[in-house]
């Protein structure tokens, strides 16, 4: 099977090798990047479409909706979204921009932790990719699985998308909780668990499957990040903690509060996160999320 992959990044060229592991045969659609290395690709993306019935969209989300009006996918594709977030303008999901700036209607997303350096040298990771349309998840699966990745169908788009945009702004706030002074493992798991509980209610809320996110999509995804202080969310909330709020995920964040809200949720850490960011000091949004009252675990 030829799959048909938009972006010719590194996330782009790593989905392509799983592709080649799976048996299939890769096609990256590029535009600014450089040529990828010795993949089959094309500057041209509106070719990448008409040449695959499947393609993986590996942008940033705040260029999903350019990749789809350069390669211009229609009724006849089935697409799905590979990166992850929010479309930052609007908040939006990401098959949501896929389906307004283009014919395609047969979407899906994929997430869970597959670090790309890991797959660039030859990890083994897993995926779970979510659609309406079994078809989508079939086609996904047969291009993908492999014994160097494995990928679980499921029909929970929702909530493998928020999943997706949730998982680097909590691996923030645990960069952020775990530079300050005094510190410890039971802090860390504190956020780990409370904020994946936020989240499930969250997800619920917005028509998704709360049982998503605890797992590939949103608990996999996470410890994955967490265990890697090097990795660029935690870096941020390091950063963040030192007084630097020019990386991470702001917007991502300040678009997942202003949804919550509009769907009666809290989202205590989340919220800290963007004050933070607006100017708190962390070790006093840290005291009062401690301070603020006992509520039942799960609600």
């Amino acid at each position: 099977m030829r799959v048909g992959i938009l972006g010719g990044g590194a996330w782009g060229q790593a989905l392509a090798r799983l592709v080649a592991a799976a048996g299939n045969e890769p096609y990256l659609g590029y535009r600014d990047e450089r040529p990828p290395h010795v993949l089959p690709s094309t500057n041209e993306p509106h070719l990448v479409s008409e040449a695959c019935d499947l393609l993986l969209v590996a942008t940033s989300a705040a260029l999903t909706a350019e990749a789809m009006r350069l390669a211009r996918p229609g009724p006849g594709n089935r697409v799905v979204v590979a990166g992850r977030g929010l479309e930052p303008a609007t908040g939006a999901l990401l098959t949501e921009i896929v389906t307004a700036n283009s014919g395609a209607v047969r979407v899906g997303a994929l997430a869970g932790p597959a670090p790309v350096h890991e797959i660039l040298h030859g990890g083994l990771c897993a995926g779970v990719v979510g659609s309406a349309f079994d078809e989508v998840c079939a086609l996904t699966v047969s291009a993908l699985h492999s014994t160097r990745y494995r990928v679980y169908p499921s029909r929970d788009v929702v909530g493998v998308q928020l999943a997706g945009a949730i998982v680097p702004v909590l691996a923030t706030v645990i960069g952020v909780v775990g530079s300050l002074k005094g510190a410890g493992v039971g802090l860390h798991g504190l956020v780990l668990a409370r904020g994946l509980e936020e989240a499930s209610r969250f997800i619920s809320a917005r028509g998704g499957d709360p049982t998503t996110l605890h797992g590939l999509a949103g608990t996999g995804d996470l410890v994955a990040v967490q265990s890697r202080p090097d990795h660029p969310n935690y870096r941020a909330g390091t950063a963040l903690a030192a007084g630097d709020r020019t990386a991470g995920p702001r917007a991502v964040a300040t678009a997942l509060v202003a949804q919550a809200r509009a769907v009666d949720v809290e989202l205590p850490l989340i919220e800290a996160l963007v004050s933070i960011y607006d100017g708190e000091d962390p070790l006093n949004a840290l005291a009062r999320l401690m301070a603020s009252a006992p509520v039942p675990e799960r609600r």
